[in-house]
């Protein structure tokens, strides 16, 4: 497990978190007026959040319940942002933030269980 990449990790999902913390709340900040503002602004942070990562474990495994219940978070965060896009109602941000703080915590759960010190990916061909 690399700490500083959790800590990237973490950073940058609690400033999506808590930008659309703010939408939800009323808060009034500029640019975050609505709903699809707050989807938006949080895709952008979870996008940055997979950029910090990297594979924790060497192989793969679709029996691992970490990778099955990210992948159905993920599932769940993707069908809300695309819907509340359009829609522009809170309730899909609500369960954008629900999902990406479960997948967070899924994925950095895993790291901590799945990672052996000194452990590095395979090199590409």
């Amino acid at each position: 497990m690399n700490a500083w990449r959790e800590l990237r990790a973490f950073v940058l999902t609690a400033v999506g978190l808590t930008l659309a913390f703010s939408v939800t709340q009323g808060w009034g900040w500029p640019l975050l007026s609505d709903a699809r503002a707050g989807i938006i602004v949080l895709g952008v942070a979870g996008i940055a959040v997979c950029g910090t990562s990297s594979w924790a474990a060497q192989k793969v495994s679709w029996t691992n319940p970490f990778l099955l219940v990210a992948t159905a978070a993920g599932i769940v965060l993707l069908g809300s942002g695309v819907i509340g896009l359009f829609a522009n109602r809170m309730e899909y941000l609500v369960v954008m933030m629900v999902a990406t703080a479960v997948i967070w915590l899924v994925a950095t759960i895993r790291h901590v269980v799945e990672a052996t010190p000194g452990q590095r990916p395979a090199p590409a061909a």
